[in-house]
């Protein structure tokens, strides 16, 4: 940290644009600079002009990064899930299909091995409603409490007691209903997990035309959907 009458120097690097938001609101009562990216070609930039920063802060990213970066600056992913065993690519949705759905976000300090560094603290997050969007407005908030608990706290990291096998990100094939042998509550799921960013539809496909759902409800007897029908790709 730098001396007391510097500020904070903090980056935030995240694709979606309410993650910069929450973390500003967060912290605007604080002695921090916020500096905000929604690329690493952006951040290096800055940093080759010079710029310092105490913390750069990783919320939802997805991208490798660099170790350029996490061996000269502090950086700090949040992950959805209970590290070590939650580790991997799309934590969210291998939750939510395991009917998982009281889970925590784990803000670690990133290193060479993906989602294996010392963890920060965890904050609890339930899964139970929501498609990925609303989901993921509700992490935002948690993360943003979470930057500022590391920043005003000081908080030292624990090292993960045990590795286990990082779980493989979900593909667009995921997104396919077709022949698969679920409940209502498990369809209601498939339909909501992917229900907004990064992934495809929840999807079924009849002859020639593909009928995609969206905005799915669940009363306990039945699934209400929007459908959507369109002639499938060559």
């Amino acid at each position: 940290m730098r001396s007391k009458d510097k500020y904070t120097v903090i980056g935030v690097i995240a694709k979606h644009r309410w993650y910069i938001e929450d973390a500003k609101l967060e912290l605007s009562s604080q002695h921090v600079e916020i500096k905000e990216y929604s690329n690493l070609d952006d951040l290096n930039k800055e940093i080759k002009k010079g710029t310092y920063f105490d913390y750069l802060f990783f919320p939802h990213f997805s991208e490798i990064i660099p170790s350029a970066l996490y061996s000269n600056f502090l950086c700090i992913g949040f992950h959805t899930g209970n590290l070590p065993e939650d580790r991997g690519g799309s934590p969210i949705q291998h939750k939510i299909m395991k009917g998982n759905y009281k889970t925590k976000v784990s803000a670690f300090k990133i290193e060479k091995e993906i989602d294996a560094g010392p963890i920060y603290l965890q904050k609890n997050i339930d899964l139970t409603e929501g498609n990925i969007y609303e989901i993921l407005l509700k992490l935002s908030k948690i993360c943003s409490v979470m930057m500022k608990e590391i920043v005003i706290r000081k908080l030292i990291p624990k090292p993960q007691k045990k590795l286990l096998p990082s779980k493989i990100r979900l593909t667009n094939e995921n997104s396919n209903l077709t022949n698969l042998d679920l409940s209502l509550r498990s369809i209601y799921d498939q339909i909501r997990m992917v229900d907004g960013l990064d992934y495809p539809r929840a999807y079924l496909d009849i002859g020639k035309y593909r009928l995609e759902f969206t905005e799915g409800k669940f009363d306990g007897e039945e699934v209400m959907t929007t459908c959507k029908i369109k002639e499938r790709k060559k």
